[in-house]
């Protein structure tokens, strides 16, 4: 293992050179790894139909919740040794390391266990019902088996893009993409497996994702490695701490899910859950976007951070918001112009009830887009900096507390559809939250002087 102590490039080279080398795999990195369920809901609805597309929605709420507990183990995990490694200590760098492979291995099988034995009664908690009940059933139970590679998967990740290779994370998560598009032509496509072979085409591209992204591990440039596990275990409640926000921000996408998938199955069914559900993927494409911008900032943060470079920070800070401004108008503007084309990406064109419904949510939702990348980034920063509590408030009102709560509003005054006016209101004002947050915490002393 190398033991050079920090990657200097971080720390001293060029602010764009950097920024582009860590943001730019970590947005294409976290578009690629998202793609495998997107693209299993491109071969579903267009292969299988609108009520397997409602089925697949419809656990997203339970793979939310697991894939939750995973980020926040890992970010707050990566970001506590990317500081270690700014500061030159490698060793305990790596302990963060090998704990967190450990404890993320121990709570995917048992989760996995969970699912296998309980996949029905999963389903029926969800909201799973007549025809869509046994297709969500087997979904769940397919997918179960993968999730430990889920876990090594987004670990690896994690550390490799904080181990200063950010390059090499995205060919892991390219690999994912890439056999995750190949298999589902063949399992749904070809063979005609339907809503399971979308499941084991997932489950198998996550697997090959994660066995990539671990050779780095076993090569000289890494300077993470496993070792023994020494001292106190602490360092992982820290890690969930540091991690909180992110757990809100997939846990509660998964909830507001959840709350949409119950209101729409009362109102209109498996087609306004199959119409929300190609609404959620162009959504959720938008939102991974920014997300990629946070994450890609994280590292850079934390590592200055170590490193004492508070005029980088800051610059870095800049350079983020800036590009998810920029980002969030071209999304706003794509959605008002080519939503009849979007949406026939995920449906075919005879089911033009869906269709209809799918394109009157995207009149409502754009404008979330102007807003939340914003928020995204300085929830990115906050994390890098250590100040959990400032991101995890961004995160709970943006992901839980607003949209929850406009969502049960919005729907007693304005019925289902005005139920949709909660999403764009939410992120508004998780804007204004945000920035006064930074306002605030910029006149701290953060960094000693």
């Amino acid at each position: 293992m190398a033991h050079t102590a920090v990657d200097h490039a971080m720390t001293s080279g060029p602010l764009n050179r950097e920024f582009t080398r860590f943001v730019v795999p970590t947005v294409v990195g976290m578009l690629a790894v998202s793609s495998a369920g997107i693209v299993d809901g491109i071969f579903v609805g267009n292969f299988v139909g609108a009520t397997a597309l409602a089925s697949v929605n419809l656990v997203v709420p339970l793979l939310a919740l697991v894939f939750g507990i995973l980020i926040m183990l890992t970010v707050g995990s990566a970001v506590i040794a990317g500081k270690l490694l700014g500061e030159g200590r490698v060793r305990r760098a790596s302990d963060v390391f090998t704990k967190t492979i450990i404890v993320v291995l121990a709570f995917l099988i048992g989760m996995a266990a969970l699912t296998l034995l309980f996949p029905q009664q999963l389903a029926t908690l969800l909201g799973a019902r007549g025809s869509t009940l046994q297709m969500s059933a087997d979904y769940l139970w397919v997918i179960a088996w993968f999730f430990p590679a889920f876990g090594l998967g987004i670990l690896a990740n994690q550390f490799v893009r904080v181990d200063g290779r950010p390059g090499f994370a995205l060919w892991g998560m390219v690999c994912i993409s890439g056999v995750n598009i190949a298999l589902d032509a063949l399992f749904i496509g070809y063979l005609g497996w339907g809503i399971k072979g979308a499941a084991l085409a997932t489950g198998l591209a996550y697997a090959s994702g994660a066995l990539v992204l671990l050779f780095h591990f076993l090569s000289p440039l890494a300077k993470l490695g496993i070792t023994r596990p020494l001292g106190s275990w602490r360092v992982i409640w820290r890690a969930v701490i540091n991690g909180f926000s992110e757990f809100l921000n997939e846990t509660s996408s998964g909830l507001v899910m959840f709350l949409f998938n119950w209101i729409l199955m009362l109102q209109l069914g498996a087609t306004g859950v199959a119409a929300f559900t190609v609404v959620s993927y162009l959504f959720y494409i938008g939102v991974l976007v920014f997300y990629g911008v946070g994450e890609g900032l994280t590292p850079l943060v934390s590592v200055n951070f170590g490193a004492g470079k508070q005029d980088r920070i800051l610059a870095f800070l800049a350079r983020g918001v800036g590009l998810n401004l920029v980002i969030g108008l071209i999304l706003a503007l794509t959605l008002l112009i080519g939503s009849e084309h979007l949406v026939g990406m995920f449906l075919d064109g005879d089911e033009h009830e869906t269709i209809a419904l799918a394109r009157s949510m995207i009149a409502i939702i754009w404008p979330a887009f102007l807003f939340s990348g914003i928020s995204i980034a300085l929830s990115g920063y906050f994390t890098g900096m250590h100040c959990a509590r400032q991101s995890a408030l961004i995160a709970l009102c943006r992901s839980l507390l607003f949209p929850v709560v406009l969502i049960g509003l919005f729907w007693s005054l304005f019925g289902h559809m005005g139920a949709f006016y909660a999403l764009p209101v939410a992120e508004a004002l998780t804007f204004l939250l945000a920035i006064v947050l930074y306002r605030k915490q910029r006149y701290q002393a953060v960094i000693p002087a």
